[in-house]
Formats: structure tokens, C-alpha cells, sequence
């Protein structure tokens, strides 16, 4: 039987030991960082009851009480396992739980983008941005956001990128693009119909169109020059927050960035160096 049962059950505990008990299974993460003293001060108790707890539950003393603890608590994070992106925590959780839950939904968004992603298709999309003319970008709602980080990164190595800031925007800017130009489309779903309208526009001109989606299969795939994958573990309906797609987006823009970064690696990293001394300034020495 676990250390957790074993004090929630409270067999053959007095009152002192009940109130000890109590107070480590409100407070588990916390005890194991605490001295045997801290934690008699705070549930009102003496060192020797807490050894005499601790050896009921048959342990030798406190040290061995707080390994035995540690493991359980450390198997318990690792066994959170077939989490619900959509919902990955529940009002019972800890705040601890809840950060282990969103770390495993985060990991394992991560790790399968990566699976999906190949040198191929990021050395055919690097290609394509170099050989066009004009490099736009077109998202909505959440992955606004990071492709607005993504645009940010490339002004800083001069590699101009537009991405417009009002929706109807997007429609007469997508109509300005040619043959001679390159677009990077972001929907996770790849069901969005205002992306999948600008696709059609960009694809009429002959633009080459680079997409970010979680479902090759969509419509607005089928008109894309390359697909840059996203793992597909969010539902499309509601959800509390697009913690495994959006994690996922930023990777993928991420490593786009770095690898534009890397084409052109000397030019880029002088850039970089000379616009920070530009800036050096701009910060308060202490």
C-alpha cells in the first residue's frame, strides 16, 4: 500500500497523527522540501510524533518518509498518461499536477511535429522564401500570434515579411501576389475558410504557397505547394486553450526561422551583432 493510502485511511492513528497526516496530503509537494522541525512548527506537533507516524505506516523515520514520498509523488507525474489536449486538467488537480499535465501535452506535441517534419520539405521551403520576390504571411486568430513572432524574427536578419493586420487585408494583399512571390499559410484545422479564400487567390496568381496544418488531406493542403505538418491532437471544437497546437506552430516556425538563419549564416550573424551594438545603449548598466 502506498504512503498516500496509508495516511488518507489513517489506521490506528491518535489525534496528533491525524493532523500530521492531514496536513502532508494538502500539502504534498511542500512537505517534501521541509526539515522534520518545519514541519512539526506547522501542524502544532513534536519531532517524536512525527517519527512515530512515520514508522507506523512502516518507514524508519522522516528521511526515509520523504524519499518513499518523493518516488510516489515522481511516479504518480509520470503515470499521467492519455491526457485530453483539449481539457488536460481537471478542477482536482494541484497546481504541481497541473504543470506536469501541460509539460506532457506540450512534450508530446513537440516530439510528434518533429517525427513529422523532414530535411526535404524544410530545405524546399527555405528554397522557395530565397527565390521569391515578396515573403507574406496569412493567419488567424491564435496562430496570429505566431506568425507575428515569426515576422518578428525574420526583420531582425533584414528578410522582409508582410502580414497583414486587418482580415480584409489579407484578401487584397494575397491579390498583389505573383508568380515571383512566396506565402506561408498557418491553419491548424486547415478547414478555415477565409485561409482556405486566400489560398484560392494566391494559387490563382501562381504564388507558391508553403502551409502549416495539422491535415494534409484538407482542402486548402490540396492547393499548397508544401506542407509543413503539425501534429493533429487538438479537437477541432472547444477546447480551454490551443496549448498543443500552438506549442507546436511556434516549433515549426521556429526551426523555419533557424533554417533561413543557417542558409545564410556569416551575413546573418554580422546582422545580428552589428544591430545589437546599434542598441547597446538603449539599456541601463547597473
Amino acid at each position: 500500500m502506498t504512503i498516500i493510502n496509508q495516511l488518507t485511511q489513517g489506521h490506528n492513528f491518535n489525534g496528533s497523527e491525524k493532523q500530521i497526516a492531514n496536513y502532508i496530503l494538502k500539502n504534498q509537494e511542500h512537505v517534501i522540501n521541509q526539515s522534520i522541525q518545519e514541519l512539526a512548527s506547522a501542524t502544532f506537533s513534536s519531532t517524536s510524533t512525527i517519527v512515530r507516524l512515520c514508522r507506523k505506516i512502516g518507514l524508519k523515520g522522516y528521511k526515509d518518509f520523504k524519499i518513499k514520498l518523493a518516488t510516489e509523488l515522481q511516479q504518480h507525474y509520470n503515470d499521467i498518461s492519455t491526457i485530453n489536449p483539449d481539457f488536460p486538467f481537471t478542477e482536482d488537480d494541484s497546481n504541481k499536477e497541473i504543470a506536469q499535465k501541460l509539460l506532457d501535452v506540450m512534450q508530446n506535441s513537440l516530439l510528434q511535429t518533429s517525427q513529422l517534419l523532414t530535411n526535404n520539405l524544410l530545405e524546399h521551403a527555405v528554397r522557395d522564401i530565397f527565390q521569391s520576390h515578396k515573403l507574406g504571411v496569412f493567419a488567424y486568430g491564435d496562430t496570429y500570434i505566431s506568425a507575428l513572432s515569426f515576422q518578428n524574427k525574420l526583420m531582425k536578419i533584414n528578410l522582409p515579411c508582410n502580414l497583414p493586420s486587418l482580415t480584409d487585408e489579407s484578401k487584397f494583399m494575397a491579390a498583389n501576389y505573383t508568380s515571383k512571390d512566396c506565402a506561408i499559410l498557418i491553419s491548424y484545422s486547415g478547414r478555415s475558410k477565409s485561409t482556405y479564400q486566400i489560398a484560392q487567390i494566391l494559387r490563382l496568381n501562381g504564388c507558391k504557397i508553403i502551409t502549416l496544418t495539422s491535415d494534409e488531406n484538407s482542402e486548402i493542403a490540396k492547393i499548397s505547394d508544401i506542407i509543413l505538418p503539425i501534429a493533429n491532437n487538438e479537437s477541432q471544437n472547444v477546447k480551454i486553450s490551443p496549448f498543443a497546437s500552438q506549442v507546436a506552430i511556434e516549433y515549426v516556425l521556429n526551426t523555419l526561422y533557424s533554417c533561413l538563419f543557417v542558409a545564410n549564416y556569416d551575413t546573418n550573424q554580422r546582422h545580428r551583432i552589428a544591430s545589437e551594438k546599434l542598441f547597446e545603449n538603449s539599456r541601463f548598466n547597473y
